[in-house]
């Protein structure tokens, strides 16, 4: 599930501030350590120290060049990066190396997320290495940009230009559109693995992270010791629908009853009122960025992307409040607190899109996303064959179980579009990374949900968990996307590398 730039810093900047220092059980652990799991010191010492990594002074860094694609090693190839911190107690044997991702699809795990994901695994650095693989695409491994997603534009423009934004730079990557997937992803962090000299890996996986760890370990079983998944989503269910606006009804209805300063039913009401109202009659909002002035149009799908961005991102009551503000002040006929709603969620956007794709890679994310997900219509068929398949789909979907939106404003939403890729070029490789009915192993899994989490749902977690032989649920109170912000979540992640067991 995509992960918003900022949002995905801002929960990876709150594990850095949490991370407890040392437990019992980490001693016990340490005690009865299984042989080493980290790369030898020679593997080590053959790497070069990272450049441009002052934060993680003793990082270091390297390149492989692996095929863009293992079925035709003719196509080329691509760089993939990685920055290994060794452990630092070398006077005995290593437990274990540790592999995160910060989500996306599409976020650097070096430059982005690196000194964070450092400081949030502090005080397993002893006995533990933590290696950081940049996925092909982003960063230092070959970051790409299509023409037509380079700067911030696609913030600020309607659903039908934004569809069509992203089918250009489908046809801009041309002979590349199929080497992005999930699948070349997991391969990659696989031969990283493999030169480092690795046995088994400790997968922390965050938003989208869940979606590509659960295919690491598919695809390569025997390298998994134990898998963490924050904000989870399973492979194969598609998350946008009735269980995700379900998921944002029953926040708004928790911060109203935490809070006392509104009335759930209330708070929804007026959305539904005002969706109502933008539906028939739209209305305009300007919003300047970078020195220029988009006039943005305020419709029913722009309003349903501002309000359930809401609860796509790290608990942030005062937001939440906002918007309950801005969906009363509406009913009075004031649409202003809820345009300056608007202005911050499409500013926020806008800086995450002119971040530089060796943190972000909003062309990464639309290749693999249109590679791997579920979708109602077929890339072999003509443009209106697809649109009228995907029409037939929506047509399908209840008002009721929508509200206080519109079926069609949900699942079309800005960046959770369901037909974002109707544009894409005809694929003929795209298809899930998962086959249907593969078995994952029967390892340590440990998936994290948050209560206030409208965009990686705790119901779309429960199903993540079920994919898996042997997996732990645990839900959070007050906690939005993803439990990596809860202090509980940290500390559980932590001791449950440690143990290998929930």
């Amino acid at each position: 599930m995509k992960t918003a730039f900022v949002s995905a810093l801002l929960a990876l900047a709150s594990v850095a501030a949490l991370t407890p220092v040392g437990s019992p059980a980490e001693a016990v652990t340490r005690a009865t350590a299984a042989p080493a799991m980290t790369a030898s010191a020679a593997t080590v010492a053959g790497l070069q120290p990272c450049k441009d990594l002052e934060a993680m002074p003793t990082a270091r860094c390297g390149v492989l060049t692996l095929p863009l694609d293992r079925r035709n090693p003719a196509k080329g190839t691509t760089p993939v990066a990685f920055a290994l911190i060794p452990h630092t107690d070398t006077s005995k044997p290593g437990l274990g190396t540790i592999v995160p991702n910060p989500g996306g699809p599409g976020d650097s795990a070096i430059d982005l997320a690196g000194a964070l994901f450092a400081d949030g695994f502090a005080s397993l650095s002893d006995r533990r290495d933590l290696l950081l693989i940049d996925p092909r695409g982003v960063g230092r491994s070959g970051a790409i940009t299509c023409p037509a997603l380079a700067g911030p534009d696609r913030a600020f423009v309607g659903l039908e230009r934004q569809r069509a934004m992203i089918g250009e730079c489908g046809e801009q990557l041309g002979e590349r559109v199929g080497d992005y997937g999930t699948a070349a992803f997991a391969d990659d962090i696989d031969a990283v693995r493999a030169r480092l000299g690795v046995d088994r890996l400790d997968l922390v996986g965050v938003s989208y992270g869940t979606y590509l760890m659960p295919v690491y370990a598919q695809r390569h079983p025997t390298r998994v010791r134990t898998i963490s998944l924050a904000g989870a989503y399973a492979v194969n269910t598609n998350p946008i629908g009735t269980g995700d606006v379900a998921a944002f009804r029953r926040a708004v209805r928790l911060v109203c009853q935490r809070t006392e300063k509104c009335s759930g039913t209330t708070v929804l009401n007026d959305i539904a009122a005002l969706a109502k109202r933008l539906r028939a009659n739209p209305a305009q909002v300007d919003v300047t960025y970078a020195g220029t002035t988009h006039n943005v149009v305020l419709d029913e799908w722009r309003m349903t992307s501002t309000a359930a961005g809401v609860y796509a991102s790290e608990a942030d009551i005062d937001t939440a409040l906002a918007l309950a503000s801005a969906a009363a002040a509406a009913r009075r006929g004031n649409l202003e607190p809820f345009r300056e709603l608007v202005r911050d969620d499409l500013t926020t956007t806008a800086e995450a899109f002119t971040k530089g794709s060796e943190l972000y890679s909003d062309t990464l994310s639309w290749a693999a996303t249109c590679h791997d997900y579920p979708r109602d219509f077929d890339y072999a068929d003509s443009l209106s064959t697809r649109r009228a398949d995907y029409d037939r789909v929506q047509s399908r979907l209840s008002a009721k179980d929508f509200a206080p939106f519109s079926p069609k404003a949900w699942v079309t939403r800005a960046d959770y579009d369901t037909a974002a890729c109707l544009n894409w070029p005809n694929d003929p490789t795209a298809k899930s990374p998962l086959p249907r009915g593969a078995k994952l192993p029967n390892v340590p899994v440990l998936v994290l949900s948050g209560d206030l989490d409208a965009n990686t749902t705790s119901l779309a977690g429960r199903q993540a968990a079920a994919q898996f032989p042997r997996a732990t649920f645990k839900e959070y109170k007050n906690v939005g996307h993803t439990p990596g912000t809860a202090p509980e979540g940290v500390v559980d992640i932590l001791s449950f590398i440690v143990a290998g067991r929930a």
